[in-house]
């Protein structure tokens, strides 16, 4: 009969007791008298009553009328020095999940999925609001019809059609496991068994999809736990000595900060009456390690750092957001020469090869000093904006909304735009999806100014009271530059998180593929007279414009 087998695999030289979870009862039977540790099903079983018995319960109906019996299966069968673990029903809840190989289920399904015949693909982005997507086809096809962006999604499963040379209809699929439809009995288990462990040890993969291995979210336990002491040994390093601030670890905010009553950080806030006794404008790790009063017994631990709280608070010290501390935390470490990056919670590997890339590019792209004079000391963004535009060398174009036809909503071409033709785009230094927002602004007003002619009326019209003058023509060579500014108290040069690096290649090499020059920027930040204004009681008195002429032009 045909139907979907699903396998993991144990890590080697592990014995069965070893990848059973040893906290679930079970029952084991030896299929194979001879050879008593190579065949082997494990058995458990739950009663519960019906989900919808609940329906019912106010009549006299006996329980045990309601009462299911569900079955967990799991078998294994030993190929050389290690385990095929075959799950039935719930049977991998019976699975010590530290004790398998993690992709094993996806390596699988690139080996033996036919690449010119796939079905659906799982990926994840890393953009700023992270997105888990499926995408399916109706007809066999490769991977460039699924839109697949190598350079900063990561695939996490594929479903293929098995190329097997008859008429025998195979599927496989998986990602920590693999799911394999195909004519099986218990005789085939040994042949099949066989089958996916050559196709696991296979290297032709790599052929296929080169760049399958570039990014991959981490869930081996084993490596976690590594990288973590990795992690609180350098943690404890940073609060004994007066490494203010260090190159390899550090803290950003892991979501974009509202400003408008925003007065700085806390570590940990007083819970009483939601009020703290003391606030930073910007995030410092080991401040927040002097301040966040871990137990003196135990010190710092991975489950301090995720039940320890940052506050943001506004000026009456009142609690506006939390973060968890892990979350915030951004890292950089190295284990057995792979590289691994911690970011907003999780922990991802990537490919030696191709962080040399990443790295390169970014320590390529043209650095523009022209905002280095011009520290930021304000409010909020849109008041430092405000304050350095001059209406002759620098124009506002802050919160000057632009429309085009087909969407009726109001969106920023850029925020400054210079006499020289740069067009800038400025947000605060964060994590990695604070960065994609401000990547996700410069490609969206370059899409606009190619594809929505109507938008440069309406800037033009923002310009009209400066001396600076804006026209564009999509059939001529560009003369605008692109400029993407961060405002960043660290000191020298400008420093990104890895993935905010990744995701900046992606974005700036659209953009010059469209013709446009891409440079950095990095706004300084005066930290003394930032605290000052924010402590004066100040308040932000800047509004969003709209040009007369985007109704007619917009409908």
């Amino acid at each position: 009969m045909k139907r979907n087998v699903v396998a993991f695999l144990g890590k080697e030289n592990l014995s069965i007791d070893e990848l059973l979870d040893n906290t679930k009862a079970h029952r084991k039977y030896y299929l194979d008298p001879s050879e008593q540790s190579n065949n082997v099903l494990c058995l458990a079983d739950h009663k519960s009553p019906a989900e919808w018995s609940a329906l019912f319960s106010s009549f006299k109906v006996d329980e045990k009328e309601f009462q299911q019996r569900t079955v967990k299966g799991v078998y294994f069968f030993k190929v050389e020095d290690r385990y095929v673990i075959y799950t039935f029903g719930y049977g991998r809840c019976l699975v010590n999940k530290s004790s398998i190989e993690r992709g094993f289920g996806l390596r699988v399904s690139m080996n033996l999925g036919d690449p010119e015949q796939l079905k659906s693909i799982d990926k994840a982005t890393l953009e700023r609001v992270a997105r888990n997507t499926r995408s399916q086809v109706l007809k066999k096809s490769s991977i460039q019809d699924f839109h697949f962006e190598f350079d900063h999604e990561i695939l996490k499963s594929l479903t293929a059609i098995v190329d097997n040379g008859n008429d025998c209809l195979e599927m496989v699929s998986g990602n920590d496991s693999v799911s394999l439809y195909t004519e099986i009995e218990f005789e085939k288990f040994a042949c099949i068994s066989e089958r996916i462990m050559d196709a696991y040890l296979s290297e032709s993969y790599k052929e296929r999809y080169p760049w399958a291995e570039f990014i991959g979210i981490e869930s081996d336990p084993t490596v976690i736990e590594k990288l973590e002491a990795k992690l609180l040994q350098r943690l404890n390093e940073i609060l004994d000595s007066k490494e203010s601030d260090p190159w390899d670890v550090w803290l950003a905010p892991p979501e974009i900060i509202d400003y408008a009553n925003f007065a700085g950080f806390v570590y940990p806030a007083e819970k009483k009456k939601g009020h703290s006794s003391g606030s930073h404008p910007e995030m410092n790790l080991r401040q927040f390690l002097l301040e966040a009063n871990f137990q003196k017994k135990k010190g710092i631990t991975i489950n301090a750092l995720k039940s320890k709280y940052i506050f943001l608070v506004n000026g009456a010290y009142q609690i506006l957001d939390k973060y968890r501390a892990y979350d915030a935390l951004n890292g950089e470490f190295s284990l057995n020469e792979v590289k691994y990056v911690l970011n907003d919670g999780r922990w991802y590997h990537v490919k030696t090869s191709f962080a040399q890339e990443v790295e390169s590019y970014f320590d390529k792209l043209p650095q523009w000093e022209g905002l280095e004079c011009k520290p930021y000391h304000d409010l909020r963004e849109c008041c430092y904006l405000r304050r350095i535009a001059d209406d002759e060398e620098i124009a506002l174009l802050d919160q000057h909304w632009v429309r085009n036809k087909e969407v009726r909503q109001n969106y920023e071409f850029c925020d400054l735009m210079t006499k020289d033709n740069r067009l800038i785009h400025v947000k605060h230094y964060g994590g990695s999806n604070v960065i994609s927002h401000l990547l996700a602004q410069a490609s969206n007003g370059v899409e606009m100014l190619l594809n929505s002619p109507e938008i440069v009326p309406q800037v033009q019209e923002h310009l009209q009271n400066t001396t600076i003058n804006f026209n564009f023509d999509s059939t001529r060579p560009r003369q605008q530059t692109i400029v993407l500014a961060i405002i960043q108290a660290r000191k020298g040069k400008l420093h990104l998180p890895f993935f905010s690096k990744v995701n900046l290649r992606h974005h700036a090499r659209n953009i010059q593929n469209k013709g446009f020059t891409v440079e950095l920027a990095k706004i300084p930040v005066n930290q003394l007279k930032t605290a000052q204004v924010k402590d004066s009681g100040v308040k932000c008195k800047c509004q969003p414009r709209t040009a007369e002429c985007t109704k007619e032009l917009t409908g």
